[in-house]
Parts: C-alpha cells; structure tokens; sequence
C-alpha cells in the first residue's frame, strides 16, 4: 500500500489517522489509524486501532485486520 493509497482507503471507510510522539522531542513518532469495520445484520461493528511507525504501516495494518472481519461476516475473502 502507497502513502496515497493509505490515504485514500482511510477515506474510503471513515477512518481516522493520529500521529503520537513518544517520549517527547527527539523520540520516534508513531501513527495510529482508527476504523470501525461495517455491521452485518445483527453483528456491531468492531473498533479497530493499529499502530506503525509510519502513516502507510498504521494503515496496512488497520486495513489487514478490517479485510479479516469483513471476510468473517461476507462469507470470505475479497
């Protein structure tokens, strides 16, 4: 997944993007990409928070696990 693309997908779902530093001035900065995955008849949906050390990690990871849940209630992958 391209920084755009990452983006883009954010978009797409309504997802959110945060930047953390940790530890203060001089320490590594974090991403964390918020996204709740679509609800499915009686299932809610789920709050999914991942982490990467940058903006296309964080959201490769959110989009990984959203795919996952999707494919759980849609019957398989896509």
């Amino acid at each position: 997944m391209t920084h755009e693309e990452a983006v883009d997908w954010l978009h797409a779902v309504d997802g959110q993007l945060y930047k953390s530093s940790i530890g203060g001035a001089g320490k590594p900065e974090s991403w964390v990409a918020v996204v709740t995955t679509p609800r499915a008849g009686s299932a809610n949906a789920k709050l999914i928070i991942a982490l990467g050390e940058t903006i296309t990690d964080a959201t490769s990871a959110a989009a990984d696990q959203w795919h996952q849940e999707w494919d759980k209630l849609s019957g398989g992958p896509h």
